[in-house]
């Protein structure tokens, strides 16, 4: 891609890669704009406007992507990442780094998300572009469009409840009669 890749480009392309419709989210700082349509659903995000509402994508569609910063970059360094709860800390999604004149830049991007990535869920996908003229940073809430029973992790993640939960209750619950055979937990 040409060096103008700036962040909110990234942040599309982490929307494409966690990915989500329907209402949509980001905040940028600094002196630059950015925008994403989704050709396959009715959603277009403006970075400038949406403020901090959650942004919900399809599972696979395909973005048309624009972005741009006031004043040529010259030397230039940016990433885009995932944040995820402690003590996971953050994945990077992409990085980029180069010399341009350029201002802007624009593309398409087809996604499609694996089914492992569960939908109903929110992430946090952040990214930044640092250059001659100072720091354009932002942030986009999402998810992807569904329910979490979408996923197969979803039931992975039950079954391994069920599996330690179980044992721990019939543990649990043989604790409590001895208790209240020996005379504690206020049995008469």
């Amino acid at each position: 891609m040409r060096p103008t890749r700036w962040v909110f480009v990234g942040l599309l392309f982490g929307l494409l890669v966690i990915g989500s419709s329907g209402p949509a989210a980001a905040q940028l700082g600094g002196e630059c704009t950015a925008s994403g349509v989704w050709q396959n659903k009715d959603l277009t995000v403006d970075a400038s406007t949406i403020g901090n509402n959650l942004v919900t994508v399809p599972r696979k569609d395909t973005v048309d992507w624009q972005g741009s910063v006031g004043s040529a970059p010259g030397a230039y360094r940016g990433s885009i990442w995932l944040e995820l709860p402690p003590p996971f800390g953050k994945v990077e999604i992409d990085s980029w780094r180069g010399t341009s004149t350029n201002t802007s830049n624009s593309g398409t991007k087809d996604y499609s998300l694996p089914k492992f990535v569960p939908a109903g869920v929110e992430f946090t996908v952040s990214g930044e572009q640092v250059d001659s003229n100072g720091v354009c940073s932002g942030t986009v809430r999402l998810q992807i469009e569904g329910g979490p029973f979408e996923s197969p992790v979803t039931y992975v993640a039950l079954a391994l409840t069920i599996a330690t939960g179980g044992p721990l209750a019939v543990m649990l619950l043989a604790m409590a009669k001895a208790a209240i055979a020996a005379g504690f937990g206020g049995a008469s």
